[in-house]
């Protein structure tokens, strides 16, 4: 994460201000990532092991009209609010799973898959929406707390590795079950740009480098 490049920060932004709903932009650094579920108040600290991808990721969850409804249920499942031992950071769940699909993508689990659909990224990122549900399901249904963050992960590499098709598929029937979307072409339009200018008008006094 350079601090130098606005693409990187506009990416910060965005991924901010869907989760949030707010209208303003934030500082760089600051307790308000920790909210978001990175570890600490500088979320390129978590990205060791993916790099950029892993925020990519998680832009491409946010960004997209057919999984950003997911994104905020999550998010919101993440959050809270009358167990406190059922929170998890939603953040650096995602980077971890990231890191899950990375891993399966480099031992060739998932290269007969995309071969089929003649794309990488695009099932790479619904692999990610995919097993971002798997864990919210089994979150809810099984009453998981922090402490079963493990056995989650585990769960899901076990799933992206061996079982990729039956995720996109219980992503597909989550789809078919929620409103309707918008229209290819307006998601195509869809620009992470459109949601934050470099010129974002910030919490407090802090400034983007």
């Amino acid at each position: 994460l350079d601090d130098r490049e606005d693409v990187h920060m506009r990416i910060l932004q965005s991924i901010y201000k869907q989760l949030t709903l707010s209208s303003l932009g934030c500082p760089r650094y600051g307790a308000h990532w920790e909210e978001l579920g990175f570890q600490g108040a500088d979320p390129g600290t978590d990205l060791r092991g993916t790099g950029m991808w892993g925020l990519l990721q998680l832009l491409s969850l946010v960004m997209d009209p057919q999984t950003l409804p997911l994104a905020r249920d999550i998010f919101k499942l993440s959050q809270h609010e009358t167990q406190a031992s059922s929170f998890f950071p939603f953040c650096l769940m995602s980077i971890n799973i990231t890191q899950l699909i990375l891993q399966a993508l480099r031992e060739e689990r998932l290269s007969r898959l995309c071969n089929q659909q003649q794309e990488v990224i695009p099932v790479l990122n619904q692999l990610h929406a995919a097993a971002f549900l798997q864990l919210s399901h089994r979150w809810r249904e099984q009453h998981r707390t922090i402490a079963d963050s493990s056995l989650a992960l585990r769960e899901l590499e076990l799933s992206t590795k061996k079982k990729p098709k039956q995720l996109l598929k219980s992503l597909e029937a989550y789809r078919s079950q929620s409103p309707q979307q918008p229209s290819l072409r307006a998601r195509q339009e869809l620009h992470f740009t459109n949601i934050c200018e470099p010129q974002v008008e910030l919490e407090g006094e802090a400034s983007l480098i």
